[in-house]
């Protein structure tokens, strides 16, 4: 895939099914440890090819600016602490705790060179994400510029 820029005729996107986008879900609660990535373990769209479930890891295809969005939801009267990561460089953080279910987002514009890693970890002792049938927990990145 070649892409030129500065003007250039022959500037070409990727096509749709090359564009890096992904959305997946986490279809079951998963325990976390101590700075253990949280995978989303299902895939609704994975153009590209960048997000693995097994590990729970973005891997950017092509450099370019990407937007990155998640949902993620505490069990009932726990804290629920995580971080998205790119690299290996805490970007931001979301922090839940209170009585009932509570959910928390990210949503931020990271510039990333083909092969860099984004994920979310936990950041607190052994706590649990919570999801079930309803998909309650989503992560999402897709390229918005190159």
């Amino acid at each position: 895939m070649s892409f030129f820029i500065g003007g250039s005729s022959n500037f070409r996107l990727p096509k749709r099914k090359d564009f890096p986008a992904f959305t997946a879900y986490r279809s079951s609660s998963q325990s976390l440890s101590v700075n253990e990535i949280v995978k989303f373990d299902k895939i609704w769209t994975n153009n590209g090819d960048g997000y693995d479930p097994s590990s729970g890891v973005f891997t950017a295809p092509l450099a370019g600016l990407y937007h990155f969005a998640a949902v993620v939801m505490s069990v009932s009267d726990a804290v629920l602490y995580l971080s998205l990561y790119h690299n290996d460089a805490q970007i931001t953080s979301s922090y839940l705790s209170d009585k009932g279910y509570k959910t928390g987002t990210f949503d931020v514009a990271l510039t990333l060179e083909q092969g860099d890693k984004v994920s979310i970890r936990s950041r607190s002792k052994s706590q649990t994400i919570f999801s079930a049938g309803s998909n309650y927990c989503t992560f999402s990145g897709n390229l918005i510029a190159i």
